[in-house]
């Protein structure tokens, strides 16, 4: 079984991107090939970054509990909505806390959330160039949520149809490479 974990990168109190990582979350436990858990940095409380994890003895036990289940972790998903052309600082912080060795050789597949009709695609990118910044491998096809509101209820229900095919198509395509990646890692 493959297991996924999604990061929910936004604090803020009237996020639309977290109804994404709910979504995703449902789907990805649904049948026998895949399972997922959430992060969301918004019931986390990471510290702003001044040194890495292990040098501070009072996070040193819930930084640990984060630590084991990114290295449990077959592959990520990011969830962030666009902030002015990239994604959330509180997500940049999160994986910057965190040894490399935690997301190495991993996939990451990218969602970027607007309220707009764009769907940040700048966001997305950047968040793609991060991926392999820290060395682990982005998932070329990207979920950009455009109108997130429309199309999620707060619940993570899914509310446009034809939108479905989309998420489908970028779940089916992170659980093939992660799937992949996986066998080669075990040979």
């Amino acid at each position: 079984m493959i297991h996924i974990t999604i990061i929910s990168g936004s604090i803020r109190q009237s996020r639309n991107s977290h109804r994404v990582s709910l979504s995703l979350n449902t789907l990805l436990n649904q049948g026998s090939v895949t399972s997922s858990s959430i992060i969301d940095l918004a019931a986390e409380g990471v510290p702003l970054l001044n040194d890495l994890w292990d040098k501070h003895p009072e996070y040193n036990e819930a930084f640990q509990k984060i630590v084991t289940q990114l290295e449990k972790s077959d592959a990520f998903i990011w969830v962030s909505p666009e902030y002015n052309g990239s994604y959330t600082p509180a997500l940049k912080n999160f994986i910057d806390n965190f040894p490399l060795r935690v997301f190495k050789k991993k996939p990451v597949g990218v969602v970027s959330v607007s309220t707009g009709s764009i769907g940040g695609i700048r966001g997305g990118i950047q968040m793609q160039q991060l991926a392999l910044a820290i060395q682990a491998y982005a998932v070329p096809q990207m979920l950009l949520v455009p109108q997130v509101h429309l199309k999620f209820s707060e619940e993570g229900t899914s509310l446009d149809e034809n939108f479905a095919k989309q998420i489908n198509f970028f779940v089916d395509e992170i659980k093939w490479i992660a799937e992949a990646i996986k066998n080669q890692n075990s040979l």
